[in-house]
């Protein structure tokens, strides 16, 4: 992954972010959590295949730049997607997955919602991360991005993160989004617009209507 400081040449323009979770993995096919991102899981095949037509279908987007989170399925659906666009691509943990907390890496997905379900969009193990916490840290990558220079910005990341996005939109609330109420599927998309780390869908791009399989 090339780095780059292009988040830190100043530019107060309105960006246009897509924001897409990475393709499948092996913890998607067993319902685990993978949330510590120096545990390496790949692609699966149908996840490289899934990649591979997001990159086709965003040809075209206008992309400048690239951002993925650090786990490995992000950086390589960025790596996949990249080769229909040539772009440089950013590794920022930002834009990692929500951490569910040691106690429940590679434990079902089921498990660790059961113990948040009490207070889904606060609760946390010591060494984990709320949903509201994670929102916050989204914000964060949000401010980042309204300060870079492309004007319009890929965002490799992970479900919960989409969810976040979501929850800012004011289209879900905090705790549906942390509970995974209608997550987004591998490799879909959120398109928003975002000035000063704040995003709204008006001004966001249009991608043509072709689902990764």
């Amino acid at each position: 992954m090339l780095q780059s400081d292009w988040l830190q040449e100043p530019s107060r323009a309105a960006k246009r972010l897509i924001f897409a979770r990475h393709g499948e993995y092996e913890c998607n096919l067993l319902g685990t959590c993978n949330c510590n991102p120096r545990t390496p899981y790949p692609l699966t095949a149908k996840g490289r295949l899934q990649a591979e037509l997001l990159g086709e279908r965003l040809r075209g987007a206008g992309i400048e730049a690239i951002v993925s989170s650090e786990f490995l399925r992000a950086r390589q659906t960025a790596q996949l997607v990249n080769a229909a666009l040539g772009l440089p691509v950013l590794v920022n943990s930002l834009a990692n997955e929500n951490r569910v907390g040691a106690v429940f890496e590679g434990k079902l997905n089921e498990e660790f919602l059961a113990s948040i379900r009490h207070d889904p969009a606060h609760a946390a193990q010591p060494d984990g991360e709320s949903f509201t916490a994670m929102l916050a840290r989204i914000g964060k990558l949000l401010e980042d991005l309204s300060r870079s220079s492309p004007a319009t910005i890929l965002v490799v990341t992970h479900g919960w993160v989409l969810q976040g996005v979501r929850t800012l939109l004011g289209e879900i609330d905090a705790a549906d989004g942390a509970m995974c109420v209608d997550m987004p599927g591998n490799c879909r998309t959120e398109s928003v617009s975002c000035r000063d780390g704040r995003i709204s869908r008006e001004g966001a791009i249009a991608l043509p209507d072709i689902i990764p399989r």
